[in-house]
């Protein structure tokens, strides 16, 4: 699911407010993983993946850095 923008959104554990980018990383060994791009939540932690506005100002820094 994309956004028009083709930014990927995404919620974090519990917190269901606080919407992230999803950024594709690799692990050592390389096999990919998805993670939000600000690195918030701990092994274990569920993502859900929205069609909505990020609003976290980390992330949204991040994205927006040359």
């Amino acid at each position: 699911m994309r956004a028009a923008s083709g930014v990927r959104a995404v919620t974090v554990g519990e917190d269901v407010l606080t919407v992230h980018v999803l950024e594709m990383r690799r692990e050592p060994d390389c096999r990919p993983y998805a993670w939000p791009m600000c690195g918030t939540g701990k092994d274990g932690d569920e993502t859900w993946e929205w069609l909505r506005r990020v609003n976290c100002p980390t992330c949204l820094r991040l994205a927006s850095a040359p």
